[in-house]
């Protein structure tokens, strides 16, 4: 009898453990897979839904139809690694921020990568925005929503919101 309770103690624990922990582990685990550029592939007459969803009276030029996908794959394939590389570096510096065996020397060797790669991604947004900027014309730019980061202005990086703080992605 005893132990047919500690097995069906052990059934009753197991099953509490396993529907919970799924669910735990899914929301643990954050995707890899960077946010999506300020523009999604325009495909006439596909329209953005992002920040810069236009207005529908733009219209677009086979040449830039053709030329800002292009642009969005290359920028993409270029700070995926980055994107990638940051989250393991602010996880191991999240570690070792807690290990009281790491000397600050390493820790700040750490912070200074850290630093270095946001500054890296950072630039690589803003050289991304001129060159689409410079695949539209004048009247076009005028035309898309104050919120896009093309418009260029004041709180057009990247985890920058309007009115919100700085505001972490991948969290």
């Amino acid at each position: 009898m005893k132990n047919l309770k500690i097995i069906i103690f052990g059934f009753i624990i197991g099953l509490i453990l396993f529907s919970g922990l799924p669910k735990q582990i899914a929301q643990a685990q954050h995707s890899k897979v960077p946010p999506g550029a300020p523009f999604l592939p325009v495909q006439p007459p596909v329209q953005p839904n992002g920040a810069c969803r236009m207005d529908p009276s733009i219209i677009f030029t086979q040449e830039q139809a053709e030329k800002l996908p292009h642009l969005q794959r290359a920028y993409l394939e270029e700070v995926k690694p980055l994107w990638s590389e940051l989250k393991d570096l602010r996880i191991e510096l999240r570690f070792a921020v807690s290990d009281s065996r790491v000397q600050p020397e390493a820790l700040l060797d750490k912070q200074r990568k850290l630093s270095v790669l946001q500054a890296k991604l950072e630039n690589l947004f803003f050289s991304y925005q001129v060159k689409a900027r410079a695949i539209f014309t004048k009247e076009q730019l005028n035309r898309f929503p104050s919120d896009c980061p093309l418009k260029g202005g004041i709180g057009h990086w990247p985890g920058v919101g309007k009115g919100k703080g700085v505001q972490r992605r991948n969290r």
